[in-house]
């Protein structure tokens, strides 16, 4: 890659307008040719996950950073299968710091878009795996703290639905601690007009009424029942 006349980072540009060409040998061959380049990246991929093993820290380090850069160039998907995939291996070391790659790959290729797919795909795992949750727990708090409050609509209706399946799967195991923080954080939300996010947040407060019992719940509504604000009235009244 490093011997290429011009580099890799040069060619591809040069290659967008090639591939408008209309003459089909010539597309078939500079799709050949990024794809090869491709191959190489992924090649890579492949050769930093054996220096994870290395005995200096340092290069440890300057390997987990080069998969946040080849991440940003190609994209966190095939990144991260061969990262999900390295972390099945015996050795802990090469474990942590394909977790470590990983967490860095997420911070560099944070998006929109890859944000609620993951939010989704957790509310589909949390759905189907019951009280397997109360492994999980408190691993996703924190994740969930972000989403129930971020700007977006979406996130906090995905968070709400992801609230109400983990306080459905703990109910009556010992999460109560992490369920009262998490109904904090949905609490908020109730105020909400759009009708997709008060469904998904009316659902977690229900399941927190399994979960926390009805006094809990109870403790929240009173002190907005005889609010001076009507709107305020109106919510309290109707959970």
């Amino acid at each position: 890659m490093t011997q290429m006349n011009p580099l890799a980072k040069d060619l591809l540009p040069r290659m967008i307008p090639i591939l408008r060409n209309r003459h089909e040998k010539v597309q078939e061959a500079s799709i050949n040719l990024i794809g090869r380049i491709a191959d190489q990246w992924m090649r890579i991929c492949f050769e930093l996950l054996d220096l994870l093993k290395a005995h200096k820290k340092g290069i440890r380090c300057a390997a987990v950073n080069s998969f946040g850069y080849i991440a940003k160039s190609l994209g966190p998907q095939d990144v991260l299968s061969v990262l999900l995939t390295n972390l099945q291996v015996q050795e802990r070391q090469s474990r942590v710091c394909s977790t470590v790659a990983i967490a860095i790959v997420a911070e560099t290729c944070v998006e929109l878009n890859v944000r609620t797919g993951c939010l989704k795909a957790l509310t589909f795992i949390f759905e189907y795996i019951g009280p397997q949750l109360a492994y999980y727990c408190d691993s996703v708090v924190t994740m969930l703290e972000g989403a129930l409050t971020d700007f977006g609509l979406v996130h906090r209706q995905a968070a709400s639905i992801i609230v109400k399946h983990i306080t459905l799967g703990v109910a009556g195991m010992g999460c109560e601690d992490s369920m009262i923080h998490l109904m904090n954080l949905v609490w908020p939300n109730c105020f909400e007009t759009s009708p997709h996010v008060i469904g998904a947040v009316m659902d977690a407060v229900e399941a927190m009424r399994v979960c926390l019992g009805p006094g809990i719940l109870l403790s929240y509504v009173l002190q907005g029942l005889f609010h001076p604000v009507r709107k305020v009235r109106e919510v309290n009244w109707r959970v």
